[in-house]
């Protein structure tokens, strides 16, 4: 009777061992998360190094780190150490830069009420921009693509600011600077400078400088200022690519926003990856609306590539909402999120962060 006994033991025990083995291994995540960082704070500094390890330890991939073309090689080097990607974010067509002023105030963008962003601006007085149709600009844009897609270890280029000046400002923003901006009005619609008439009018025999206050009805018109944004990304991206490189970008959440708010029909470009940046709180949405969001741009993208949640920090007035936050990109169908900067964050959100990650 123990013999049996044990042989029942070890038939048990051997289908344990099979059945264990057989149990297929848990998949490894593909996600990515990243932060948007740098803009002058901490570089070269213990600071810098520090962030960077508490980075790597919470989870997070790679940062999209904004200095200058020189300063890049020692940030690459510092972020490699510690196992993080770094990406070069740089702004593109929002060019506020004293010696491209001097030299061509002429590649800026044009109003319809006639006024360059090179002498007047909306907004803020960094709301100097490039016209995306001129090649002058685009030839200028591609030798920074490419100077920066060359750096030693750079692990893509970012692109920010890669559309026009917001023709209406996202709702939340309307109080900040006392406007209602219920229409596209004259002094926000860009861009009327003579390459843009004079393109569009060589392709459809119409003339844009006369169409006046019915201008944002003209379709033709608007889908034209998505496509110059759109042929610019295309060279940009082309030329990262030739360099060997990846290129993404940070955009407006979902396609259909983007468009209607700055030009910008980013569904229809072929970069590497996609940031939406989706700040609830600049539309007076809920969490809830991050989801949607998500759905919205992935659905957009038919899974070419990936896309990446922005979310920004001060829109979350507690950590557990920064945890809804998360969650909402990951029930959205996001690859990852990007966080709107790192530098703010408590305790409590690295430790959400963290947990988030681990459990996406």
């Amino acid at each position: 009777m123990k013999l049996f006994n044990k042989l029942i033991g070890l038939v048990v025990l051997t289908l344990i061992i099979c059945l264990s083995a057989c149990q297929p291994a848990k998949e490894e995540s593909s996600a990515k998360h990243y932060v948007w960082m740098g803009e002058g704070k901490n570089e070269g500094t213990e600071e810098l190094e520090k962030m960077f390890i508490k980075l790597k330890e919470t989870g997070i991939d790679g940062v999209m780190y904004q200095t200058s073309l020189e300063k890049y090689p020692a940030a690459i080097e510092l972020a490699h150490k510690h196992g993080l990607e770094l990406h070069a974010w740089q702004t593109i067509l929002r060019r506020y830069d004293d010696k491209l002023l001097s030299e061509h105030a002429d590649w800026y963008t044009v109003s319809r009420d006639g006024r360059s962003t090179a002498e007047h601006q909306p907004f803020v007085d960094y709301y100097k921009w490039l016209c995306p149709t001129k090649p002058e600009v685009r030839a200028y844009l591609t030798k920074l693509v490419e100077d920066l897609a060359v750096v030693p270890g750079m692990d893509g280029v970012h692109l920010d600011y890669i559309r026009h000046s917001d023709v209406i400002l996202a709702r939340d923003l309307w109080d900040v600077y006392g406007l209602v901006m219920d229409k596209e009005y004259a002094e926000f619609d860009f861009c009327y400078c003579d390459d843009c008439i004079e393109r569009y009018k060589k392709e459809t025999g119409e003339d844009a400088s006369a169409f006046g206050d019915a201008a944002p009805d003209n379709e033709k018109w608007r889908q034209f200022r998505y496509d110059m944004v759109t042929e610019t990304v295309d060279e940009l991206t082309k030329a990262a690519h030739a360099k060997g490189n990846k290129i993404n970008a940070a955009v407006f959440p979902t396609p259909t926003i983007s468009k209607k708010l700055v030009r910008q029909e980013w569904d229809k470009w072929a970069l590497d990856a996609y940031y939406p940046m989706n700040y609830q709180s600049f539309y007076q949405e809920d969490i809830a609306w991050v989801e949607q969001s998500c759905v919205e741009g992935v659905e957009a993208l038919k899974g070419r590539v990936p896309l990446y949640s922005g979310l920004y920090m001060p829109a979350f007035s507690t950590p557990e909402e920064f945890r809804q936050g998360i969650q909402a990109s990951k029930k959205g169908g996001a690859s990852g999120v990007c966080i709107f900067t790192p530098y703010g964050m408590e305790d409590e959100h690295w430790a959400i962060l963290k947990e988030e990650i681990d459990k996406w």
